[in-house]
């Protein structure tokens, strides 16, 4: 089975070097290549890696047609002719087992879509990971299955994959089109999943395909993410309404808005956490508004009084 390792890229000379050492470190790996999906940097990504040699084929591919990870990665998928897909971000660390974790696993359960597990306590410290809710993280997974059959459910749905660490054959990959680009910065790994799993295809867990995952440092970022992502998630929602994926509400939105408003500019030194899990709620709620406005009223109000041909 040929394995490609894909990564959509944007301007991450800064740290797609410490990812694709970490590729180059693999332990127990089949041999594979990797495919960087350049999408319009400007930084000099392209030439970041220059410094030495790989011990695997690595090509920056150009997917700047259409901005967006979704055409990264469908570009990166389109240009292989590999058997299993890997897909990773530029920003995140894989672990030494990574490779063999993921493509065992699609291959031991003849096809599934397989997704990796997030761990949290390289980059991100208590406080951030407190801002997020995140548990505490096991130290070790030599106790855990190689794969988990039934994963939760995301959403009152079916089961979804991180968009940074999932597996899946080629084959299945461009059976249901890829990724959908349309969707704007958020969800469409899950959009992605759940079409995979209506064409029959399960998806499974591989607990110890472990990838180090960079949270959003400062309030800006963390504040403008999560506001992207669930205005995604109610395009999302648009998609499967007939289906019993939970929608968004617009009193609980704004109801969220105003209790997290005071703490998120509550300037004391030893609300910090509070402060930043606030400016998380604030985001994603303020994101969720906007995206209502657009996808349950503005969007049928425009194809209600459009005019026939």
């Amino acid at each position: 089975m040929k394995v490609s390792v894909i990564i959509p890229a944007r301007n991450v000379a800064e740290v797609l070097p410490e990812q694709l050492e970490a590729l180059a470190g693999q332990k127990n790996a089949p041999e594979f290549d990797v495919v960087v999906s350049d999408n319009g940097s400007t930084d000099g990504t392209r030439n970041c890696a220059d410094y030495r040699e790989w011990p695997f084929n690595l090509r920056f591919m150009d997917s700047s047609q259409r901005p967006g990870a979704s055409h990264a990665r469908n570009v990166g998928a389109a240009t292989t002719n590999a058997d299993i897909l890997l897909f990773c971000d530029a920003d995140d660390i894989v672990d030494e087992n990574w490779v063999h974790e993921l493509s065992n696993a699609v291959e031991s359960t003849e096809g599934a879509l397989v997704t990796g597990a997030l761990r949290h306590d390289r980059f991100n410290t208590s406080v951030l990971r407190a801002a997020y809710d995140i548990p505490g993280e096991p130290r070790t997974t030599d106790e855990l299955p190689d794969v988990e059959w039934n994963p939760q459910p995301f959403a009152n749905y079916l089961p979804t994959v991180a968009g940074n660490n999932f597996a899946i054959h080629r084959k299945t990959y461009l059976s249901v089109g890829g990724m959908n680009p349309d969707f704007p910065g958020g969800s469409e790994e899950t959009d992605f999943s759940w079409r995979v799993q209506r064409s029959g295809i399960k998806v499974v867990s591989a607990p110890k395909a472990l990838v180090q995952y960079r949270l959003r440092q400062d309030k800006r970022g963390i504040f403008r993410q999560q506001r992207i992502q669930q205005y995604a998630r109610v395009f999302l929602w648009t998609q499967y309404k007939d289906t019993s994926m939970s929608g968004p509400s617009i009193k609980y939105s704004i109801t969220e808005i105003f209790k997290s408003l005071p703490r998120a500019i509550n300037p004391s030194p030893a609300a910090s956490a509070e402060r930043l899990r606030a400016v998380r709620i604030l985001g994603g709620n303020i994101g969720a508004v906007q995206g209502m406005a657009k996808y349950r009223i503005l969007e049928p109000l425009k194809n209600k009084i459009r005019p026939r041909n």
